[in-house]
């Protein structure tokens, strides 16, 4: 089974700017690797595209992905590890400490141009796909 990957919003808002396609980059990787969002991930992508058209065909790509759910010990996973970076002085947003325990939860890594990743104690943060 190929490794599981949860594809952070940053990486599709990032490549969209740059004008580079990420579902055509993703759809070349989907032998090598099983791709996955949660609904995290589809809110934050679908809230940003203007375009209608552009957003329907994330839609569309985002029903077919596998989506990653957390469970209720995921959630206290989440909170602990808020309270426990915080009280470091490494205040990551929510949506990333939902984003990287989903990830770990679902022993994936987790692909994105976000730095805030690498602060997730234990989570593999990948910036492209072999």
């Amino acid at each position: 089974m190929p490794p599981l990957v949860l594809v952070d919003s940053s990486y599709f808002i990032t490549l969209q700017n740059r004008r580079i396609d990420p579902l055509a980059v993703l759809t070349e990787c989907e032998l090598d690797y099983e791709i996955a969002i949660n609904g995290v991930i589809w809110g934050e992508v679908l809230r940003g595209r203007s375009d209608p058209n552009l957003r329907d065909r994330y839609e569309r790509a985002f029903s077919l992905a596998r989506l990653l759910h957390l469970s209720a010990s995921g959630w206290q996973r989440a909170a602990r590890l808020a309270w426990d970076l915080d009280r470091r002085g490494e205040v990551l947003p929510l949506t990333d400490l939902i984003i990287g325990v989903t990830a770990l939860e679902h022993q994936a890594a987790v692909l994105t141009f976000d730095r805030h990743f690498q602060k997730i104690p234990g989570l593999v943060v990948l910036s492209e796909l072999e």
